[in-house]
């Protein structure tokens, strides 16, 4: 029932339509339509006073409850302080958008729900549709915003199906990636994670199937008492069904001690390298499987690659080997060594191994050579006359029990080694180093019998005779190198009296010769008397 003034200012709004259309405020916008027409205009409208909020408050029910409970963007500082008005604004024409704002920079956090992850890369619709609206009212404005709560189960399906909590965050704390759980601690579980169920895919106990059509995946009700509930019992239950017994949650073939089981009552009791032998590594399928171990070979590869195989009865690795060390180790010695082609002599029986047996990272006994140069350099290749070095045999100057000793009959060679020369290392005369240091050179074919080879001539060229100087004439091969052989009676001046008595280099002073060099003079030319005294 209208009371009086509303009906007098139904009235003159009528009149005033009647008389002046043309300063009518205009058609109402398409959501509001039904309330054209002056008799509805108190719907909205308070006389002197426009369109107050709790008007619209009274039809908007739903912005109304979120303001009571001091929720959503229309209690935010960006609209608290303002009127319906000032943002929803009528008798625009039908077409005319109420409700307007800039989905692109609209700040979502004023709504009370902060977008992460890959929630503020979604398009506003993905979430804000009427399949996500419960209240039928809200639903039937499909351009509407409101309706929707922050419970994810509001837009997302439930993967589980009801079976666990309706509150996602409390195992989904990522909202860039739903999976993993990183919020779920499984020690909170029944069944908490040890060793290596640590490592497990989670879908190795949590099977996936299909369930009301939809993918699912067990959580709940699965069995876990016993191992046996998740794992095949490998004994068929010869040894009962409690398998911590013997193993432990960090590795099924990690036995948590060896001494539960008595390996002796087998036919293969494990003896030395064996004892620390993982179980796997031989048992590579059921334990309850035979397993040949009458020979290595049954187990182990030959390492030796049918080397040994030529013989008669071939040999099995415990000939060589023992248990009691490691495979690398060997029975084998010298005395079974010298049963063979190749006798250890000399420095050949201090010997490692390795240095003829290890070539190319692979030890090999069979057809390595028995020459000197089937394991060592021969530094003399060309360089000394086959004449000497027949067949490039190294025993042809050294012998195996010391390799420096080096006998060989130089008087072959028409240089027969005297005095000082034969006590001399062959290193003296034959070798020599390169002007950069970095290498030898050898000289044997082609060294001269000269003294000057060897020797600086600290005589110059005094006493060339057809370019060369014969060193022999006045020394000898033995003693201090003095001149022994020099008779200087045999000289154009003859010592004789006081002059006989008279050091050498008081007369034979140093000099220069012609390259710059400083030499004793001996060839004096002047030797009057007026030369020497004054």
């Amino acid at each position: 029932m209208k009371t009086l003034k509303e009906i007098i200012f139904c009235i003159a709004l009528l009149a005033m339509g009647t008389l002046q259309a043309q300063i009518s405020p205009g058609s109402l916008s398409t959501a509001h339509a039904d309330l054209e027409g002056v008799s509805n205009c108190t719907k909205c409208h308070e006389l002197g006073n426009q369109v107050p909020d709790y008007k619209c408050l009274d039809c908007h029910k739903e912005i109304a409850a979120l303001n009571e409970q001091n929720r959503g963007y229309h209690v935010s500082k960006e609209v608290k302080s303002k009127r319906c008005t000032d943002c929803h604004n009528e008798h625009h024409g039908r077409k005319f958008q109420l409700i307007r704002f800039d989905t692109v920079r609209f700040d979502h956090k004023l709504t009370g729900y902060t977008l992460e992850g890959k929630h503020e890369r979604i398009d506003c619709r993905d979430c804000h549709k009427p399949d996500y609206i419960d209240d039928p009212d809200i639903r039937e404005r499909s351009k509407s915003y409101l309706g929707l709560d922050a419970e994810c189960l509001t837009c997302h399906e439930d993967y589980h199906q009801g079976e666990l909590s309706e509150d996602c965050s409390s195992c989904h704390s990522n909202f860039e990636d739903f999976r993993p759980a990183d919020g779920f601690d499984h020690n909170d579980a029944d069944f908490k994670l040890r060793g290596a169920h640590k490592k497990l895919d989670c879908e190795k106990c949590h099977k996936k199937s299909t369930r009301n059509g939809n993918e699912y995946q067990e959580f709940t009700g699965i069995k876990f008492e016993r191992c046996i509930d998740c794992h095949e019992d490998e004994h068929n239950g010869r040894f009962g069904k409690d398998c911590s017994k013997c193993h432990t949650e960090s590795s099924f073939l990690e036995l948590k001690s060896m001494n539960r089981f008595n390996h002796d009552k087998t036919r293969f009791p494990l003896r030395g390298q064996h004892v620390g032998v993982d179980c796997k590594a031989c048992h590579k399928g059921k334990f309850t499987a035979a397993i040949r171990h009458n020979e290595c070979k049954d187990c182990h590869d030959d390492y030796h690659e049918g080397e040994f195989n030529e013989e008669a009865s071939s040999p099995d690795c415990k000939d060589c080997h023992t248990l009691d060390k490691p495979f690398g180790f060997t029975s084998f010695g010298i005395e079974e060594h010298n049963e063979g082609h190749f006798k250890l002599e000399g420095a050949h029986l201090a010997t490692p191994c390795f240095a003829c047996h290890l070539k190319d990272d692979r030890w090999t006994f069979r057809d390595i050579g028995e020459e000197c140069k089937a394991c060592h350099e021969d530094v003399h290749e060309g360089k000394i006359s086959e004449k000497y070095y027949p067949e490039g045999n190294c025993a042809s100057c050294h012998n195996p029990g010391r390799w420096n000793d080096v006998k060989f009959d130089h008087d072959k060679t028409g240089w027969p080694l005297k005095g000082e020369h034969d006590g001399l290392s062959c290193r003296k005369c034959h070798f020599e180093s390169s002007a950069d240091g970095e290498t030898e050179i050898q000289k044997f074919s082609l060294l001269s019998k000269e003294c000057s080879q060897c020797h600086n001539n600290k005589h110059g060229n005094q006493f060339e005779e057809g370019g060369k100087t014969d060193c022999l004439k006045c020394h000898s091969e033995s003693g201090d190198w003095k001149a022994d052989l020099f008779d200087h009676s045999a000289t154009r001046f003859p010592l004789e009296g006081k002059h006989a008595e008279v050091a050498c280099d008081a007369c034979h002073k140093a000099k220069k010769d012609e390259n710059g060099v400083e030499i004793i003079e001996y060839k004096i030319k002047r030797f009057e008397c007026i030369d020497c005294h004054r």
